[in-house]
């Protein structure tokens, strides 16, 4: 609570004071990073004399670029050998991202600490009654997977009297969710863009409205219009969207006037690169380059996450964060089962990482039997691999699907800079 006053005041700091704030942190990070992790050690040499307070945004941009890539290739070799003791014991954090590229890094429960505190601002933000019950559709992790199991629930604000929040399964078909909606009676609502699509357009066929619905909370995806104009259009909700990463927590939150985002620089330092490595301007769209000013266990410096998006105005609420328009990087479709019956597939590719000659995958379903991997490789995989992988598929889709492997040199983006890590061909 302590945090989240603090954020509270500097989100109406000028840009240019956020900015300096996020540079002294950054000097705090390098000198760390450059003095106990092994990958960086020559990586930050030429920052080598920089005094405090000496580093600017041109200085900045000398750091090279970190890729998913090289987070892969180098390992452990990214995690400092004498992380701060006050920060807190380290623990790992898995993510596939929107790249398709699976990757490990070391948290601590200091970032824990920075994305409660942002969750807090987004529910101060939108207004959000504290007291009130929140219904989750999503992938479930660690104690999730019980909690849903038992029909039972857990608060949902920290640091505040709270309502009650409740689980379902993602892969629990749509026409279930509805009904279990309908049980709930649930003021919120938390799941993904796809999901909630599948869910609107059930809605809109059976004329089902869920009861007690105030808003509706979306993430993990790109959130195209069209969902949030049917959101209104059907349940009569407005939709908050929010941009987070497994491996840095939150990224931007949606503004309480506007539909656009805003940068947490708080906890963030995040450029958007043309495709020469240059500041987007306003109107601009480009690759999302985020450092985290907070996780000393694995700094992650000027790490390309994968995502596109398009730079905002300054915005008129008067908060000096920084403005993304759109998320341009995230997305995911619906799963069809033999029966016709529609989920939103909960398969994450860092589930490969038992696989590390994986270096990409996508997965396309051709037909409501088979799926398709594309996989780009470092080095053929065996047959008792290949048997592992479809079976690792076909536990994460849920359902026993033929799947068939297609070995590619590259898998490329969409025109719009997306990378769809699940696409379906099947026709309604």
């Amino acid at each position: 609570m302590a945090l989240h006053y603090q954020l509270e005041q500097s989100q109406w700091w000028p840009g240019e004071t956020l900015e300096t704030m996020q540079l002294r942190q950054a000097e705090h990070l390098i000198a760390h990073a450059a003095r106990t992790v092994p990958y960086y050690s020559n990586k930050l040499e030429i920052l080598r004399g920089l005094r405090a307070g000496e580093l600017t945004p041109a200085i900045w941009r000398r750091i090279p670029l970190l890729r998913r890539t090289d987070i892969q290739d180098v390992g452990t070799a990214l995690n400092s050998r004498n992380p701060p003791k006050g920060h807190g014991k380290p623990h790992e954090v898995s993510s596939s991202g929107s790249t398709g590229r699976p990757i490990t890094v070391m948290n601590t429960p200091i970032s824990g600490l920075f994305f409660q505190a942002l969750n807090l601002r987004l529910h101060f933000w939108h207004n959000r009654d504290t007291t009130a019950k929140t219904a989750a559709i999503r992938v479930l992790r660690g104690g999730q997977v019980e909690i849903a199991r038992k029909n039972s629930s857990v608060p949902w604000v920290r640091g505040f009297k709270s309502g009650p929040m409740t689980f379902l399964d993602l892969r629990t078909p749509i026409a279930k969710q509805l009904e279990w909606l309908k049980e709930q009676k649930a003021e919120y609502l938390l799941t993904y863009p796809s999901n909630l699509m599948g869910l609107l357009k059930a809605s809109e066929e059976t004329g089902f409205l869920p009861p007690n619905l105030h808003h509706v909370a979306t993430m993990g995806e790109m959130l195209g219009p069209e969902i949030r104009d049917a959101c209104q259009r059907i349940w009569n909700a407005p939709l908050i969207d929010a941009y987070s990463s497994q491996e840095v927590g939150m990224i931007a939150l949606q503004c309480p006037d506007h539909t656009h985002y805003h940068v947490q620089s708080e906890s963030l330092l995040v450029e958007v690169l043309d495709d020469n490595d240059r500041p987007c301007a306003a109107g601009q769209s480009g690759r999302v380059v985020i450092t985290d000013l907070h996780n000393f266990a694995t700094p992650l410096i000027r790490y390309v996450i994968g995502d596109y998006a398009e730079v905002g105005e300054a915005c008129s609420c008067g908060r000096g964060l920084p403005v993304i328009k759109r998320i341009l990087g995230r997305t995911r479709n619906l799963v069809t089962l033999p029966t016709g019956e529609k989920f939103s597939q909960s398969f994450s590719l860092f589930k490969l990482g038992r696989l590390p000659s994986i270096r990409q995958a996508q997965l396309i379903q051709k037909t409501v039997d088979e799926i398709e991997a594309r996989l780009v490789v470092t080095q053929p995989l065996s047959a008792a691999e290949e048997d592992e992988l479809r079976g690792i598929i076909a536990d994460g889709l849920g359902h026993p699907f033929r799947v068939r492997l297609e070995y590619v040199d590259e898998i490329p983006r969409t025109p719009g800079g997306k990378f769809e890590e699940f696409m379906s061909e099947v026709e309604d």
